[in-house]
């Protein structure tokens, strides 16, 4: 029983050092900006472009859930690589929250089985209390 005890000491240790990486993710003052840049390929429709050859025009396209709805919005080239940063924090962002689900999960898992190691070792030794004879004297 103290090996499960001292073993689940060592996992509930090494939870700390995890969660300062997430924080530092959440703390960053980087915004955010929630959507996804993908490369759009399209016909334009007429008949002797190369896109009816099969050589699709590709634009880069931003995928963006603003005001409250879907939009795809095609950001100027050269502003690509910054929409690519504001969505990239914004995705480390959330993986983070969720990574920081998972070690919420896994530390109340700890904890609960630490709670149960320890009543069990508390059980064990009140019973061992009430069994050992007195060693103090009734007095009348």
């Amino acid at each position: 029983m103290t090996r499960d005890l001292s073993s689940l000491r060592s996992q509930l240790l090494a939870v700390p050092p995890q969660l300062q990486e997430l924080l530092e993710t959440f703390l960053a003052r980087e915004p955010l900006l929630p959507g996804s840049l993908y490369t759009l390929r399209r016909r334009c429709g007429k008949p002797t472009c190369h896109c009816a050859r099969g050589e699709l025009h590709a634009s880069t396209v931003l995928s963006y859930r603003g005001q409250g709805r879907p939009q795809n919005i095609t950001p100027p080239a050269e502003k690509l690589g910054e929409v690519r940063k504001l969505t990239d924090a914004y995705r480390r962002f959330r993986q983070a929250r969720t990574q920081l689900l998972r070690l919420q999960k896994q530390l109340l898992t700890l904890l609960d089985r630490l709670e149960e190691a320890r009543v069990q070792e508390g059980e064990r030794r009140f019973q061992q209390l009430r069994s050992s004879p007195s060693r103090t004297r009734s007095r009348r």
